[in-house]
């Protein structure tokens, strides 16, 4: 701070044109396509300082001609406290909706949550599927969910194992399915894989979507877990991560 105050001078004022400079984290809604989640945080004391900064001063030009075509800049600005780095952003739709998207950004959809939370799912047919100790989930009515870009693919399997040996490969979004037993159809992603949401016979009018893909999905408590008797012997206990034990 006190080396601020005395290099970062106005030249027509003498005044300091920076108040400080602290390390912030992303916590914007917009995806991090070019993958910064930490950057400096400059504070300015008006926006005609800010205007210095970026079109006057001089390290801070420089470093902009010779950062060439590898990078764009080294600032990012958004002078509405709260958006980009500070408190945590608010959701971004109407109350409780939360855009979700892919991993290669094919497909997109909205979700209605009830409550912003995660349930964790430790079955085995969770753990064939993602590849992950557990999968963090949310049951809510089908029709709060709508697939607003790209068209999903579907897994079908038949009961609640899912083994191979009674499953079939579908890529359609609906149709009739001949096979015995209850089927659960799994919608993911045709070109990455990533899962999007399950709809299971025996619950017709819900669907459960996969909570840790919508925006701000890092951001939101787990709060419960189904078919414990799966978790893996190193996965922590989730009670040991909830307020008071609870």
């Amino acid at each position: 701070m006190p080396s601020l105050q005395t290099k970062c001078l106005h030249p027509e004022t003498g005044k300091p044109y920076m108040l400080s400079m602290r390390m912030g984290k992303n916590r914007s809604w917009e995806p991090f396509s070019k993958g910064m989640t930490h950057a400096f945080v400059l504070e300015f004391a008006s926006q005609e300082d800010l205007d210095y900064y970026l079109l006057h001063d001089p390290v801070h030009r420089e470093f902009s001609l010779n950062a060439g075509p590898l990078i764009e800049d080294s600032l990012v600005v958004d002078i509405r406290d709260g958006v980009l780095f500070g408190p945590k952003a608010k959701r971004p739709l109407g109350q409780g909706e939360y855009r979700g998207s892919c991993h290669c950004g094919g497909l997109e959809w909205t979700a209605k949550l009830d409550v912003a939370e995660h349930v964790l799912c430790h079955c085995q047919t969770c753990q064939k599927l993602g590849g992950g100790a557990y999968s963090c989930n949310q049951i809510i009515p089908r029709g709060n969910l709508s697939v607003t870009k790209g068209e999903p693919g579907c897994y079908t399997y038949t009961g609640a194992s899912g083994k191979s040996g009674c499953s079939v490969l579908e890529r359609e979004r609906t149709g009739a399915y001949l096979l015995l037993g209850k089927k659960v159809r799994c919608y993911f992603c045709p070109t990455c894989t990533s899962h999007v949401y399950h709809h299971q016979e025996v619950m017709p009018e819900k669907v459960i979507v996969r909570t840790l893909l919508l925006e701000g999905g890092s951001d939101m408590p787990a709060t419960g877990e189904i078919f414990p008797e799966g978790k893996l012997a190193w996965v922590r206990d989730l009670k040991e991560s909830m307020p008071n034990g609870v």
